[in-house]
């Protein structure tokens, strides 16, 4: 999978790594790539744990290449989805742990990705996150629209979207949109010992544990589908 290279160094836990030059921007095949990716974790019967992370400490993910909207794969997924909602949706809902860990610029629909991850742990001093589809005159459509206001409020949603102002590390982990912002040099370890003891637990248990906290936390179906028609709408007006 050019986009990424996958890791597995124990049966239970994969390191999933973002490298896609110059600036890990998503694109076409990308999208295809994630697919592919989640169908794997689907069906294998060991992986508890997943972690996300770049080669590019400048850049986690994203934004979208917008001259290739026109190129946007269009085939739904098994959820009856778009590509992108299909294999967000599937990633949420894993019984796996799926943990993103930002270092760099996370923009638009990489951020989008994270927020899909069930956790996010960022670098104190490194990390840039931002949603800036409104300041280029499009609605963002991957999934910040419901994902975020129930994560950290709809003020601060209202905030991040609206205004497309860049979060620095401090910053999202007093707002919510992180699980914690740690100094750069502490962070892979953190990381590492927490995937590590999530990969030593009871597969079944946590799987069930995840499932019953998805029953209230996830965003319905519908919401992630009419964020995506808006965000498709918008392209539409700005080619034209």
């Amino acid at each position: 999978m050019p986009a990424f290279t996958i890791t597995r160094p124990r049966p239970q836990r994969w390191n999933v790594t973002f490298d896609n030059p110059p600036v890990n921007r998503v694109d076409p095949e990308m999208i295809l790539e994630l697919q592919a990716l989640v169908d794997q974790l689907e069906h294998d019967p060991d992986v508890t744990v997943v972690v996300f992370d770049s080669a590019n400490v400048e850049h986690f993910l994203g934004p979208y290449d917008m001259s290739r909207v026109a190129d946007t794969p269009s085939e739904p997924g098994p959820t009856g989805m778009h590509p992108w909602l299909d294999l967000t949706v599937r990633l949420s809902r894993l019984p796996v742990a799926s943990i993103a860990v930002i270092r760099g610029a996370s923009r638009g629909v990489g951020q989008e990705f994270a927020l899909a991850c069930d956790m996010r742990f960022a670098s104190l001093e490194r990390t840039a996150i931002d949603q800036p589809e409104v300041s280029h005159r499009v609605v963002p459509g991957g999934g910040a629209i419901p994902r975020l206001p129930a994560l950290i409020g709809r003020a601060r949603a209202l905030e991040l979207i609206l205004g497309s102002v860049v979060l620095d590390g401090g910053t999202a982990e007093r707002y919510g949109v992180v699980n914690r912002a740690l100094p750069d040099a502490e962070l892979d370890g953190f990381v590492d010992k927490f995937a590590g003891e999530l990969a030593s637990f009871d597969r079944k248990v946590l799987a069930e544990a995840k499932a019953l906290i998805d029953r209230s936390t996830l965003p319905a179906d519908t919401e992630l589908v009419t964020a995506s028609d808006a965000f498709f709408d918008s392209a539409a007006r700005l080619a034209a």
